[in-house]
């Protein structure tokens, strides 16, 4: 399997990470809980300041790994460590999206009123970890004799 150096960029960090903390931003509106929609999903950022087009980039890495059945992408998760949810926080994306929603919120023209952001995780899938070679545990070489 042959991957994108964003694809690349993505599998090495959540290698190297416990979590992989990734978001969607939604429009909902306020006085209608089953009115929303997804504005922009599977992103992935490190800084505040990752462009849009990083982000997009990674987005579509991040979607065709899925597709490609290597990821999974859960955002039905219930807890979450807040911390790993700060990047995006600050994000001028996001900044950007609440100003948006701000602007629009007193327009009678206005479909959706709030800005909402669904947190999520990435993990691998349990066939494409199957699929990888297998390292020997150092430990278990040293006590086979």
């Amino acid at each position: 399997m042959k991957f994108t150096p964003e694809q690349k960029e993505i599998l090495c960090s959540m290698l190297e990470h416990r979590r992989f903390p990734v978001v969607r931003f939604e429009l909902h509106r306020e006085d209608d809980p089953k009115h929303w929609k997804i504005e922009r999903n599977y992103i992935y950022m490190t800084a505040p300041a990752d462009s849009d087009e990083l982000v997009a980039a990674r987005s579509e890495a991040l979607c065709t790994l899925m597709e490609q059945g290597v990821i999974f992408i859960d955002y039905t998760i219930h807890t979450w460590v807040q911390g790993d949810y700060d990047v995006y926080y600050h994000s001028k994306l996001y900044e950007n999206l609440c100003h948006t929603m701000l602007q629009q919120a007193n327009s009678p023209q206005t479909e959706y009123d709030l800005p909402y952001m669904r947190k999520g995780y990435v993990s691998f899938t349990p066939v494409f970890l199957r699929r990888l070679p297998r390292q020997q545990d150092p430990y278990e070489s040293q006590h086979a004799e």
